[in-house]
């Protein structure tokens, strides 16, 4: 589970969200089976979702993805307002060499591509949003959708630190002006402390109130706190669904082999089926294409 609070300041001028995201970001770890690199990746944008969480509506939900050419292919994440949220990455397991400071370099594994963003808020048709991937960093990259398609003067951080035993720190921060008349001088301010501004250092000293303080200032700083948990809304059910949707040829084939496997692509749960659920997804088949 992760903590995350969020708030205003400076009389409602600007929103903020914090996130400690470790927990989130094992989590995903251990259920995909990632390596280093990919865990960085995937944690750093599961994690932006989780940072925007506060500022869903009641059923809304957001699903970012991003489509680069660089080794992690696609990267998805999703969160809804009740705070649970969900990722995936194509390539589980890649590394590539460290750069010349001896550090990964995350836009290497990105590439190029699009950064397409998906808000569901329960209508019939989503809101579909797409912007170039412009660093490959991330944090650069979810910031830009904001100020670009949302028109919302946007900063994140985002930040993964691992060693040998699993994830160390994972967090972020977001900040957003509402209100164009915010003083020069305050912005300019927060721009200067978040140059060379490291959330995962930062999580090894300080609280997310301290940093909040830090990075924003006291002025009229109100916050509130919500837990966010990676959790898959995935089940038996839907995955049978799923396993109904196949062609009658490759139902055929997995009834000789006497199983069929589904597997989660958010959670990488998988749910096996026997013959007779075999069966009966045929026959069901068998009798849509009667009625057709």
């Amino acid at each position: 589970m992760g903590k995350l609070i969020h708030g205003t300041a400076y009389s409602g001028m600007l929103r903020f969200s914090l996130i400690d995201s470790k927990d989130i970001v094992q989590t995903s770890k251990e259920k995909h089976g990632l390596s280093y690199l990919p865990t960085v990746v995937l944690g750093r944008f599961i994690t932006a979702s989780g940072l925007v969480v506060p500022w869903l509506g009641e059923r809304e939900s957001i699903t970012f993805v991003l489509s680069g050419d660089g080794p992690a292919g696609n990267v998805v994440a999703q969160s809804n307002a009740a705070g649970h949220v969900r990722g995936y990455i194509s390539n589980t397991n890649f590394e590539l060499q460290p750069n010349e400071i001896g550090k990964f370099d995350v836009r290497q594994a990105v590439g190029n591509g699009e950064l397409t963003v998906v808000r569901d808020v329960g209508l019939k048709t989503p809101y579909v949003s797409k912007v170039p991937i412009i660093s490959g960093e991330i944090a650069e990259d979810v910031a830009y959708y904001y100020t670009k398609s949302e028109q919302i003067p946007s900063a994140f951080a985002l930040g993964v630190l691992m060693d040998a035993s699993g994830v160390v720190h994972a967090g972020g921060l977001a900040i957003q002006i509402l209100d164009r008349n915010l003083p020069e001088d305050v912005i300019s301010g927060i721009e200067k402390r978040l140059n060379g501004f490291s959330i995962s250092h930062e999580l090894e000293k300080a609280s997310l109130e301290d940093i909040a303080r830090y990075v924003i200032g006291d002025e009229g700083l109100l916050f509130e706190e919500k837990n966010v948990v990676f959790k898959c809304s995935c089940s038996r059910e839907k995955a049978y669904e799923a396993l109904k949707l196949f062609e009658l040829g490759d139902l055929y084939e997995l009834l000789a082999e006497g199983r069929a496997e589904i597997t989660c692509k958010w959670c990488s749960e998988r749910y096996e089926f026997g013959s007779d659920d075999i069966k009966d997804a045929i026959e069901l088949k068998k009798s849509i294409s009667k009625q057709e």
